[in-house]
């Protein structure tokens, strides 16, 4: 495969626009899609109302609920571009992330929010990816990377996140959700590979270069299995560096393609019905990796 219509077959855009949340329709306008112009406005609006005195942004984007460290740091690249015409709100949402940092480093969850992940992902014996209360590395991965796109300047705050990542990965080049954890979490690496990249690490560097090789070869397995979720990393691996990378990148986008339902969205496993977030991300994916 050497050329790909990277023009989506269904309307995602409209998908969005119906079904899709704040977060959905700013990750879209945040790769390139043209939604009306008000989105944004009434986006940035809703979030300001949503936003916790903490400064956070609740969990599930729902008002009254904790605020949540993946939440705020996943829609702080989204809105960048705007933090000058609301600084108030880029301001406290900085604020509130590095209040969630630990001393080692790395970013946790408050325990308090322990029943609402619970709700969502599941029982917290089945839900080891994403605990309360310690530092999660793919958690870090989010927070370090929006931190440095929104230009916080903290040097020893953002040293310390990225000793975190840089320190706990696995010998097979991936990272656990959490140190002493023995399961390596190839999604997990997908969240902090472009964290290291936004902080600078040497594109050389043994860190780095293992946990690229490793998250490719992650992505050639789910082609191979058709696994579109797994896509979502697809923009992880940053720009292709030989032909056979280009081919790798250019089978995902293929695989994105594909599975696209005729409503605009993709469905998660085991589900027919598209997923407004897993829609929005891979419709992301595949106008930031169309340009390779």
């Amino acid at each position: 495969m050497s050329k790909l219509n990277n023009s989506l077959v269904h309307d995602i855009q409209t998908y969005i626009m119906e079904n899709g949340t704040l977060a959905d329709k700013l990750r879209l306008v945040a790769a390139g899609y043209e939604l009306p112009s008000t989105v944004v406005d009434d986006a940035l609006s809703q979030l300001t109302e949503l936003q916790n005195p903490d400064g956070g942004i609740p969990f599930d984007l729902v008002k009254g609920n904790p605020s949540s460290v993946k939440m705020t740091a996943e829609i702080i690249p989204l809105i960048v571009p705007f933090k000058e015409l609301y600084p108030d709100l880029v301001d406290n949402m900085v604020a509130f992330l590095i209040s969630r940092q630990k001393k080692d480093g790395g970013f946790a969850e408050a325990l308090n929010l322990d029943s609402y992940i619970e709700d969502k992902y599941g029982m917290t014996d089945e839900r080891k990816w994403y605990p309360v209360g310690k530092s999660i590395t793919w958690l870090t991965g989010k927070a370090l990377e929006g931190l440095v796109m929104v230009g916080y300047d903290d040097e020893e705050r953002l040293r310390r996140a990225r000793d975190f990542l840089m320190y706990s990965q696995h010998e097979d080049g991936h990272w656990p959700d959490f140190k002493d954890q023995d399961e390596s979490d190839p999604l997990g690496t997908g969240n902090i590979l472009p964290a290291l990249r936004a902080i600078g690490i040497d594109p050389n560097h043994r860190v780095y270069r293992d946990g690229r090789a490793a998250l490719f070869q992650h992505l050639v397995t789910a082609i191979e299995n058709e696994s579109t979720c797994d896509m979502v990393d697809l923009t992880a691996v940053g720009k292709p560096e030989t032909p056979q990378e280009r081919e790798v990148i250019l089978s995902g986008l293929n695989l994105i393609m594909i599975s696209q339902n005729p409503d605009g969205g993709w469905a998660p496993p085991g589900s027919k019905k598209s997923d407004p977030e897993l829609s929005s991300i891979l419709a992301f994916v595949a106008k930031k990796c169309s340009k390779y």
